[in-house]
């Protein structure tokens, strides 16, 4: 089980190390940052995705999409595509396909399912797919992923304490926009910080802790690391291209 990280910056973050949050898990891609299609296509990946996960409905997280979509006819997708949401990706993507964005509606030419709810639960290829809301600025779904007998939990955006700390989960992909000394900044924004995120980690008892969605305050990568280790000794921040066996 292999995870490609894409992109693993906040929305405030500049420049072009980190790009806006996107990872793919097998067949699943966990949002779809700008940028995400160029990336999958340099792993030779593009074609291999079976269903779009969307947290939010933030730009950073869903800007991607729409290039990503427009892909599919350029490359001449056939297999079938599920898109999964919180409520009101319908009504953007028909705002879209009506100017032509995607040059014509995808599907018309695959068959394209779109699931959008704060309860959702589906199977996905080998994969149990269940969403959990969480606690962001708006509607967030967090993803409990399961598969072959290993669980991987996808936060997106989100406050702590969170519903997640009551699940279990072998792997944590966990949003760490701060550093400790932004706790503040954190909350009132609906992010976590690296010591939240650890603790969270715990409470799930999971095995490793894989922190994205970093910001750019200064010296955030060192002290995002320092801090979440502290607490949760097996924990990795990611980079963007970062690939990882699960």
């Amino acid at each position: 089980m292999r995870i490609h990280f894409l992109g693993t910056g906040a929305g405030n973050f500049r420049g072009s190390r980190r790009q806006p949050s996107s990872a793919l898990l097998e067949e699943l891609l966990l949002d779809c940052g700008a940028g995400a299609t160029g990336k999958l296509h340099d792993l030779g990946r593009f074609g291999q995705v079976d269903a779009v996960l969307i947290s939010h409905l933030h730009s950073d997280h869903v800007a991607g999409l729409f290039d990503f979509l427009l892909h599919t006819l350029i490359t001449g997708r056939k297999r079938p595509l599920v898109l999964i949401s919180p409520p009101g990706l319908r009504g953007v993507l028909r705002a879209v396909f009506e100017v032509k964005g995607t040059v014509i509606d995808p599907s018309h030419l695959y068959d394209l399912r779109i699931m959008e709810g704060d309860q959702i639960e589906t199977t996905i290829g080998r994969w149990k797919v269940r969403s959990v809301p969480m606690d962001h600025t708006i509607l967030d779904l967090g993803y409990l992923l399961s598969a072959d007998g290993v669980t991987v939990f996808y936060t997106g955006d989100t406050r702590e304490p969170s519903p997640a700390r009551t699940l279990r989960t072998d792997y944590l992909i966990h949003e760490a926009t701060y550093p400790d000394r932004f706790a503040g900044l954190a909350k009132d924004y609906g992010h976590s910080t690296a010591t939240q995120a650890a603790k969270t980690a715990g409470a799930m008892h999971a095995r490793r802790l894989l922190i994205n969605h970093i910001g750019d305050q200064p010296d955030a990568e060192v002290d995002i690391a320092r801090e979440a280790k502290h607490v949760f000794a097996d924990t990795t921040v990611t980079e963007d291209r970062l690939n990882l066996d699960l």
